[in-house]
């Protein structure tokens, strides 16, 4: 349990690797603060010897100093239309730097730091569907959208159950199938119903996936012959617009764009470690905590959070009397 966060400041040529255990899900707002907050919290941070494994990082940031070059990724990150706009204030923000989003989390890590990470990363056996589950498969309130490019039409339908990695693990055949299955109208990006897209350009033998999925590729390329392959968090309206599809009645408007950056830039509530793990414990005393558990370190607030949080408190104990 937790959301488990690796930092790495490189300054003077020397590489520290730190841990968080409950911030990865806080990184858009925590470097929002900008380089001198943010770095301070780092350095607060518990330091480590080795990396996160794949199957439990879920956030991961390095900052060289010498160089003033940020690089991040988050799995709350939620790539939107918002994007361009969070990290164009984001730049402000880290002025003189070179800021940089992460679209291949652990594979982009893997190439900037120069390591050899995935290969040492344990792949799971990707589930294979059968050409029944897929024909019978039915949309929920939530799915994955399929967009299929021919020479003769584009295809769009939708899937409820069956995953992104059943559809690519069952290999090429699955094309017939999809074109089949019933037509969907492509969604407004604010709808937010939609898990993941893919996109099969059988024209230019391409697939366009808007999530970086560890492991997918290398498990499934044997089955797509011939096929070019595109991953990483682009988004819904990131992908389609890779595959050249019209976006304009599909985006966020401006307002929408504001509010999901302001949802992306708001401050996380203060987390009690030890106070959740009261809670728990009055549940079921039987459980036991990883020795990360009770990490409560945060990014100290400045003078004005102080003095809103003191405002805060005298205005809750009037209503309180």
């Amino acid at each position: 349990m937790g959301q488990r966060a690796n930092y790495i400041l490189i300054e003077n040529s020397l590489q520290t690797i730190y841990y968080n255990h409950w911030r990865a899900n806080c990184i858009t707002s925590d470097l929002y603060l900008g380089e001198k907050r943010f770095i301070n919290f780092v350095r607060s941070c518990k330091v480590v010897t080795v990396f996160l494994d794949e199957v439990w990082v879920e956030g991961f940031v390095i900052v060289n100093i010498d160089k003033k070059t940020l690089y991040f990724w988050s799995l709350e990150f939620g790539t939107t239309s918002a994007t361009s706009f969070y990290l164009k204030n984001l730049q402000g923000k880290w002025k003189n730097w070179s800021v940089n989003l992460l679209y291949n989390k652990m594979y982009d890590i893997e190439q900037i730091l120069n390591i050899d990470y995935i290969s040492q990363q344990k792949q799971f056996p990707l589930l294979i569907n059968t050409a029944d589950e897929v024909i019978n498969d039915k949309v929920g309130e939530f799915g994955n959208t399929i967009i299929i490019i021919t020479p003769i039409a584009t295809h769009t339908t939708q899937l409820g159950n069956v995953s992104l990695a059943g559809i690519l693990n069952f290999g090429e055949a699955v094309v017939d199938i999809l074109l089949h299955k019933k037509e969907y109208p492509l969604p407004k990006e604010e709808e937010d119903k939609v898990f993941v897209t893919l996109i099969i350009d059988t024209v230019h033998k391409a697939i366009i996936i808007d999530n970086s999925e560890f492991g997918l590729w290398e498990q499934c390329q044997g089955k797509w012959n011939g096929y070019s392959f595109k991953m990483g968090d682009f988004g819904y309206i990131g992908a389609l617009e890779l595959a050249n599809i019209n976006t304009d009645q599909l985006a966020m408007t401006p307002e929408q764009i504001k509010i999901a950056f302001n949802g992306l830039i708001k401050p996380s509530k203060n987390f009690d470690p030890v106070g959740f793990a009261g809670k728990l414990l009055n549940e079921n005393n039987d459980i036991k905590f990883s020795a990360g558990f009770f990490d409560s370190v945060q990014p100290r607030p400045n003078l004005i959070e102080k003095l809103n949080r003191t405002i805060g408190k005298l205005f809750s104990t009037k209503k309180d009397q």
